[in-house]
């Protein structure tokens, strides 16, 4: 990874209001927090503050990169990446963004017309930019993650059995209340077949899961958030998720197959349409969060669990949609760049 090379000197512009420069500390990275806010989508105040906040961060960007003379900048999407992209084409630097999701957000859809390289997770993503511009990359995952370990050592871990069917429950850091709400349910209709269940609850409904759980099932476990989930992808034999692309690339990195229960309020509805590039490739089956319920969780996981073929194909078809070379692309990408400026 570009952040080990000791050749490398890495510098994370990021919110000054976000978690970003706690990330940023705890990787070792050089960090310089920008004023942001996100912009609505009418004419408001709200807006022309967010515009004016903009203004200040790109000038203090630009600040900022004049005295840092980066070679390239990255830019990943999001309001304060527009304000040191837009600065880094000023100056006439090298510059690339990289659009996780399969319908690039407007912050990316505005910088592709301005930096000089598109790097894109999704071959369904390129028609948004211009051809010359992108290149199809995937999307970088931690190393940690990459590194295979067999299911009997990844589930003796984490205190699980070895010999059960394992369904990883994940709904991010902050949790998801409608697949907690959802396996919540499914847990006693389960309780019967031989499946264990690892419920990654999210900090924030961490004591609200605790105590709506169901009493007397040792096969079902929860956990707060793993800072390291790699045990926990490589345990199990199916993972209930949200679609987000970070997580989508994770999964497979590992081949899992997957049911995915998108957020259904996420700009341009992204998450959906993630979800859908890996159901039409055979890797995941798709819960609408609106119209499930527990006992549809509950028969999923039974009928997979049932029919180790069809997992098996799901599994397989999961792998294929891998790109653990993704960091590296994307490095290359950038060194042709600063070759390009030489």
């Amino acid at each position: 990874m570009l952040a080990e090379d000791p050749e490398v000197d890495l510098l994370f512009i990021g919110s000054s209001h976000g978690p970003e420069g706690r990330l940023a500390k705890e990787s070792g990275l050089r960090f310089i927090g920008l004023p942001s806010r996100p912009f609505g989508g009418a004419i408001s105040l709200s807006n022309v503050a967010a515009l004016w906040k903009l203004a200040l961060a790109a000038i203090r960007a630009l600040s900022v990169l004049r005295a840092e003379k980066p070679e390239v900048a990255i830019g990943t999407g999001g309001y304060t990446s527009a304000a040191v992209m837009l600065a880094q084409c000023l100056r006439r630097g090298p510059s690339l963004i990289h659009e996780q999701n399969v319908e690039p957000g407007r912050t990316n859809l505005l910088l592709s017309r301005f930096v000089r390289a598109v790097c894109v997770t999704f071959k369904e993503s390129v028609g948004f930019f211009p051809a010359r511009k992108v290149t199809v990359t995937g999307l970088p995952v931690r190393p940690e993650i990459l590194a295979p370990r067999a299911k009997e050592s990844a589930r003796a871990a984490l205190g699980l059995r070895t010999d059960l069917f394992t369904v990883f429950v994940c709904g991010g850091s902050q949790g998801a209340r409608k697949i907690n709400e959802l396996v919540l349910g499914a847990v006693p209709l389960l309780a019967s077949l031989n499946v264990q269940i690892l419920h990654q609850t999210g900090e924030r409904n961490y004591e609200e899961v605790k105590t709506n759980a169901p009493s007397g099932i040792e096969t079902y476990k929860i956990a707060p958030y793993f800072d390291d989930p790699s045990d926990a992808y490589w345990a199990a034999d199916l993972i209930v998720c949200r679609s987000g692309a970070s997580t989508l690339a994770e999964l497979c990195a590992v081949g899992l197959p997957a049911i995915l229960v998108p957020y259904p309020y996420a700009y341009a509805n992204h998450q959906a349409k993630n979800a859908s590039v890996l159901e039409k490739r055979g890797s995941a089956i798709v819960m609408e969060e609106s119209s499930s319920s527990a006992e549809e969780l509950a028969n999923q996981i039974a009928a997979l669990a049932r029919d180790p073929e069809r997992l098996r194909a799901m599994a397989s078809a999961s792998a294929a949609l891998a790109r653990p070379d993704a960091a590296t692309a994307v490095i290359r990408v950038a060194k042709s760049l600063v070759r390009s400026q030489v």
